[in-house]
C-alpha cells in the first residue's frame, strides 16, 4: 500500500485486517511482506530530488521552493545538558514534514 490522500494508517491496518479475515475464512493463505527502510528519510540523496523534479517537467517554483526547503539545514546534537557545535546535514529530509513524505 502506499500514501493515499484522505487516507490514514487506520484504513491500511482494517484494510490487511480484511484481507486476513477473508483469507481465513476461505481456508487459504494470505502473504504480507512489511518492510522498514532504516535512516530513509537521513539518507534520501537531496540532488536527486532535485534532478527528479526536472525530469518531471517541473520549473520555477516548485524546484526553487523545494531546493530552499532542502538547503541551509543543519542540526545539534544534545547529551543531557551538553550540546553539540552545528553540523550541516549533507543529505537527507526533514522528518517530520509532510513535504518530507513525498519528497522521499
Amino acid at each position: 500500500m502506499d500514501f493515499v490522500k484522505n487516507r490514514s494508517n487506520t484504513d491500511h491496518l482494517f484494510h490487511l485486517e480484511t484481507f486476513g479475515s477473508d483469507a481465513f475464512i476461505q481456508r487459504q493463505h494470505a502473504v504480507a511482506i512489511f518492510f522498514d527502510l532504516e535512516k530513509a528519510y537521513d539518507t534520501t540523496w537531496k540532488y536527486g530530488v532535485m534532478r527528479d523534479l526536472h525530469r518531471a517537467g517541473l520549473r520555477d517554483r516548485l524546484p526553487t521552493f523545494t531546493e530552499g526547503f532542502l538547503q541551509s539545514r543543519n542540526f545539534q546534537v544534545r547529551v543531557d545538558s551538553c550540546l553539540s557545535q552545528l553540523y550541516d546535514q549533507e543529505t537527507g529530509v526533514p522528518q517530520g514534514s509532510i513535504l518530507s513524505v513525498t519528497l522521499f
